[in-house]
């Protein structure tokens, strides 16, 4: 008699996948292993937690978004988590039968092995079929044998077929079967007619050479020969082909051959995977992976890779390429004032013209923001130069967004590998340095990494920690110079400015630490600092003179100041309309709107607000009309060739006249000579500042007796 199949024979002993085990292994472990359709998730003590399916699971992880997503989650977050479940005791026929009855779909995936309730094994519909096909052909041959029970087995050999001809049809992918011998087709199930656009009475019974065209014919017939050698299912490599609509679409093929008792190979069964949705997701997984949404250009991580890469090959062979970093000039200014969305379209726009300097081969990424970086192979130095001359040349041009137009320029940092560095991260930051000395000179430009730039940096840094120290210390302190009215020469005000004194280094320049304090991010609380102090020092001065405080345009980002300023001025006492604060027009080039609304809540406090250096600027005059000033301090570069030079005498007459018109009051900054004291008075100025009046010191008293003097 025919022995009975249970679960435990079809069963696939593989180890269950722990609960906390990432997504990401997962996929890998798929890829990896081409027969492994489903792994069940068990927690430690064999607690059946749910099913992996490969192809549910690759699909969702191939999905847009779906490696992002989904990779680092554990593998719960994507598992069936009401799987088919079954003990390994129970006979193949009557959970076959069970589950038609109750559950047919269940038969269209895979399914868990149980015994006593824990994990035992995994099943899928494959196993099932090779089961029910084997157990088929053996009641063919039995039929032959038992001629008395022919009736009983014809009967169930028809329930069989009708069995499996309901699993076959209902297999979400195509099922197809040949002849060994012949290799005509013998069943092709719903999936298959769906696949090819064709009907199973159309097929059977035909070859491949009928149906497929020679080249695919021969790929097919090559397959089925591997699959005929091997004793085991074979996976064939992915099969692309056209469908009906001339769709590109990518099969992945498994052949199994069913042998007869004595080993013979009766038939050929082709299980086919569409993976065309797969396949298309990976490449937008890839695309996204490795080049910048926005602009098409390679991202940090290529980039990074592909430098890499350059890095091995100019160590192999010798040859060096040259590593450029490039950052817009003014862009900030124009996705501020207009949007991310314009800003968006500039950069696209960059994107482009950067493409149309380069050769085929040289890298080209976008490195986050309004920052790009460069990968040229050169022959020599002079390569190099010529590529950034082009870049900069181009962006030369107006770039039209809309109806807009917009001038921006790019500076540019190179470095040539080996000569430079050896080593990634050394590369970019020395080609950074470059970049920022073309910046700290004036934007638009190219520069070569030199050795020097190294130390530099390295005295920045050392000057950074010592700002650190130098705050926690207190080693800063306010001097204060003071401002005469010109037509009362009584003192009017004083500005606060900023000393530092080192330890070792003695007295340090503001023009050298507060750049520093800039870039380091330290200017915000040194200048919070500032204030607190300019505001505590004037309220106890004997006279109510206005403090004036010079306020950096960095100070701006966090729209904190405001409230610091009313901080300060709570805490110290000092009435709003004895604070000054002075700003340069760039508060306003870097973010007008912004800017602006916080200069207004500033000034419904009532403190004044002045403009320092006013002249030296391209758009001084638009800000006078954009808010409502105070005061205007006239650059000491026009006060110094006074009252001799005609040209400055009618650059300030036109300034006061200006200022008259409007209500602003004047301020000349670097009076030194009374002949330029009396000059300004004749000219409209109002008050005067400079080492004539009084230079700066740490207190205010010696001050009146100079400015009493300079009145007398």
């Amino acid at each position: 008699m025919q022995k009975a199949l249970f679960i435990s024979d079809i069963t696939d002993q593989i180890a269950p996948i722990a609960p906390d085990c990432p997504n990401a292994v997962i996929y890998d472990l798929f890829r990896d292993t081409p027969d492994l359709m489903v792994v069940a998730v068990a927690d430690a003590d064999g607690t059946v937690l749910g099913l992996i399916e490969r192809h549910t699971f690759n699909l969702r992880m191939a999905a847009e978004f779906g490696r992002a997503l989904f990779s680092r989650k554990p593998v719960t977050a994507m598992m069936d988590a009401d799987p088919l479940r079954v003990d390994v005791n129970t006979p193949l026929r009557d959970f076959t039968r069970a589950t038609l009855a109750e559950r047919p779909s269940e038969l269209m995936r895979g399914f868990i092995a149980t015994r006593d309730g824990k994990y035992a094994g995994v099943g899928t519909s494959l196993s099932v079929l090779k089961a029910i096909s084997a157990d088929l052909q053996n009641a063919f041959d039995l039929q032959q044998i038992m001629t008395d029970d022919l009736l009983r087995l014809s009967a169930e050999a028809q329930r069989s077929q009708v069995f499996l001809n309901t699993v076959i049809n209902n297999i979400p992918a195509m099922v197809l079967v040949k002849n060994a011998d012949d290799q005509r087709i013998r069943l092709i199930n719903r999936a298959g007619e769906k696949l090819f656009n064709v009907k199973a009475c159309d097929v059977v019974g035909k070859t491949s050479q009928d149906l497929f065209p020679p080249d695919v014919t021969t790929r097919i017939l090559a397959s089925d020969r591997k699959a005929l050698e091997s004793l085991d299912a074979v996976i064939m490599e992915d099969e692309t082909f056209t469908d009906d609509q001339q769709r590109k679409r990518v099969l992945q093929l498994k052949k199994t051959v069913l042998r007869s008792d004595n080993g013979e190979a009766d038939s050929i069964i082709t299980l086919g995977m569409d993976l065309t949705e797969q396949k298309e997701a990976e490449a937008r997984i890839a695309q996204l992976a490795h080049y910048d949404p926005l602009t098409g250009l390679a991202n940090r991580a290529l980039f990074a890779n592909d430098l890499e890469k350059s890095l091995s090959r100019a160590q192999r062979s010798g040859r060096s390429f040259a590593l450029m970093c490039l950052d817009l000039d003014r862009f900030k200014a124009v996705n501020d004032s207009y949007g991310h969305m314009m800003g968006d379209q500039l950069l696209i726009q960059v994107a482009e013209r950067l493409r149309g300097c380069v050769r085929k081969g040289d890298l080209i990424a976008r490195m986050g923001g309004d920052e790009f970086a460069v990968i040229q192979d050169i022959t020599r130095t002079d390569d190099a130069q010529h590529l950034a001359g082009r870049i900069v040349e181009a962006m030369k041009a107006p770039f039209k967004v809309g109806d807009m137009r917009f001038q921006i320029g790019i500076s540019i940092g190179i470095v040539i590998a080996p000569q430079d560095g050896l080593d990634p991260h050394n590369l970019l930051s020395r080609a950074d340095l470059a970049m920022y000395r073309v910046k700290a000179e004036g934007r638009n430009g190219w520069c070569f990494f030199r050795p020097e730039m190294d130390e530099q940096l390295q005295r920045r840094l050392e000057m950074e920690q010592d700002l650190k120290r130098a705050l926690a210390d207190n080693q800063f302190q306010l001097y204060f110079q003071p401002l005469l009215n010109l037509d009362t020469h009584e003192i009017t005000s004083f500005e606060a400015l900023l000393r530092w004194h080192h330890p070792v280094r003695g007295m340090v320049s503001p023009a050298e630490f507060i750049p520093v304090a800039e870039e380091s991010g330290l200017i915000g609380p040194l200048g919070e600092w500032v204030l607190k102090t300019a505001c505590n020092a004037a309220a106890n001065w004997p006279q109510p003179w206005r403090i004036a405080v010079n306020i950096s345009p960095l100070q701006f980002r966090h729209k904190s100041l405001p409230v610091l300023v009313k901080k300060a001025l709570k805490a110290s006492g000092l009435p709003a309309s004895r604070l000054e604060l002075e700003i340069t027009e760039s508060v306003l080039l870097e973010n007008e709107k912004q800017n602006l609304s916080i200069l207004t809540q500033i000034r419904e406090q009532g403190v004044r607000i002045a403009m320092d250096d006013f002249g030296t600027g391209y758009s001084s005059l638009s800000y006078l009309r954009a808010f409502p000033f105070d005061k205007i301090k006239i650059d000491q570069s026009f006060v110094r060739d006074l009252p001799h030079d005609r040209d400055a005498l009618s650059i300030i007459r036109a300034i006061t006249d200006m200022a008259q018109s409007l209500g602003v009051r004047i301020t000349a900054e670097g009076v030194e000579t009374a002949a330029q004291m009396e000059a300004l008075k004749d000219l409209g100025c109002h008050e005067a500042q400079g080492y004539l009046i009084g230079r700066p010191a740490p207190g205010i008293d010696a001050y009146c007796p100079v400015a009493k003097t300079v009145a007398a």
